[in-house]
């Protein structure tokens, strides 16, 4: 199949076109404010970039050298404005202007020089593509997903043929840079071409991954989190509670079930509104009493759960009584004033030798928090197995 610089440069022309069509009536549904819009403009500049170059002969070079080298160098300052934008980060405006300002210097200063373009303007648009590199590698949440790597890939393909189109320019093969002749097509020539073409589709594709993988992991954060404590709900915490309980390895667990005292009282004196702020402030106390390991959330209403990996007995009782304690000692300011609350806690234990199930100690932490109820609240309280296992490891005195 003959190939020919023009053919090929109304393939990549139709193409982004197509794809900038794409992008701007995916980022008028969804993405504005994620860096859609900036990364639609970035491909419609270099879609101008395309168009210009092809008119290399026909048009004045002003227009097909240094205005054409100013769209590109300005689609790679909205590419790298995109990703800031998506990554909700601030960046220097120098980022962004400088390049483009250097690289129309470039390009009008040796607009005559073809090999000269290609070495300094290189090095100008390597320098562009580093910023949207290390831009990607710099942040960890665009890399939670897989997308991002669309976007590495192509950034690094393009640093590569800038690199071949250097080394083609310094060994004074230039002839082929130019769209209107007519010699044969050169290797490097149809790797640009491909690689500009790819890159303008995988990365776009990309982007828009991106965009999706977030919006998925917010979806699930909101659909596992207590939209008023910010804590894990009660779906979430029982998928934990299960998978610890599941890799225990032969290790101890503790459940603690934490109830706040009165509320319903509280919700009658002071206001709705004030026992939310209660339940909010008591969360975030308890919250600074758990280790690393231990997660806290949300059972319902105002009981909360505690779910304590490689906890024995006697460290859920230390841990517990850490809880009642703060909560306690500790006046919540509210709209309404300040207010006093304490908890109870029941607390189920599975030993290290043990096999439970998690529905049998979500029923024995809850008879234990009875239990503490019933003996006047603001206290802790241990389940009947629990009491079982204390006494079996307790030290036996020998005669």
């Amino acid at each position: 199949m003959l190939l020919d610089p023009r053919t090929l440069l109304f393939s990549l022309i139709l193409t982004n076109s197509l794809m900038v069509l794409s992008l701007f009536v995916a980022a008028s549904l969804k993405g504005r404010e994620q860096g859609l819009n900036k990364w639609a403009l970035a491909v419609l500049l270099e879609t101008f970039t395309w168009l210009l170059i092809a008119g290399r002969g026909v048009i004045p070079d002003e227009f097909s050298v240094v205005l054409a080298n100013l769209f590109k160098a300005a689609s790679f300052a909205m590419f790298l404005a995109a990703v800031y934008e998506f990554q909700r980060r601030d960046f220097a405006l120098w980022k962004f202007f400088v390049p483009v300002v250097l690289q129309v210097a470039v390009s009008g200063l040796l607009i005559d020089d073809i090999a000269g373009r290609f070495v300094w303007g290189g090095v100008i648009y390597v320098f562009q593509m580093v910023l949207i590199v290390h831009a990607l590698l710099s942040d960890s949440e665009t890399r939670m997903g897989r997308a991002w790597r669309l976007l590495y890939g192509g950034s690094i393909m393009i640093l590569v043929v800038l690199a071949m189109r250097a080394v083609a320019a310094l060994s004074g093969m230039v002839d082929f840079a130019q769209p209107q002749n007519h010699i044969a097509m050169h290797w490097v020539q149809v790797v640009t071409f491909i690689s500009v073409m790819a890159t303008a589709l995988l990365g776009s594709v990309g982007f828009i991954l991106m965009i999706k993988e977030r919006t998925d992991r917010e979806i699930m954060h909101l659909a596992m989190t207590d939209s008023l404590t910010g804590v894990p709900n009660r779906r979430a915490l029982m998928d934990q509670a299960a998978l610890v309980l599941a890799q225990r390895s032969g290790r101890p667990m503790s459940l603690l079930m934490i109830d706040v005292d009165h509320f319903k009282r509280i919700n009658d004196t002071y206001g709705h509104p004030a026992g939310d702020e209660v339940l909010r402030q008591a969360t975030a106390l308890m919250a600074q009493r758990l280790r690393g390991g231990d997660v806290l959330g949300r059972y319902g209403g105002e009981e909360f759960c505690v779910i304590a990996p490689d906890t024995d007995t006697p460290g859920a009782l230390i841990l517990a009584e850490a809880l009642r304690e703060i909560i306690a000692i500790t006046p919540l300011q509210t709209e309404a004033g300040e207010v006093t609350v304490t908890v109870s806690i029941g607390i189920a234990c599975c030993s290290a030798e043990a096999g439970r199930e998690l529905k049998r100690m979500l029923a024995e932490a809850d008879a234990a928090l009875y239990q503490a109820k019933q003996a006047g609240r603001n206290c802790v309280r241990l389940s009947s197995t629990c009491r079982r296992e204390r006494a079996e490891h307790a030290p036996q005195l020998v005669v």
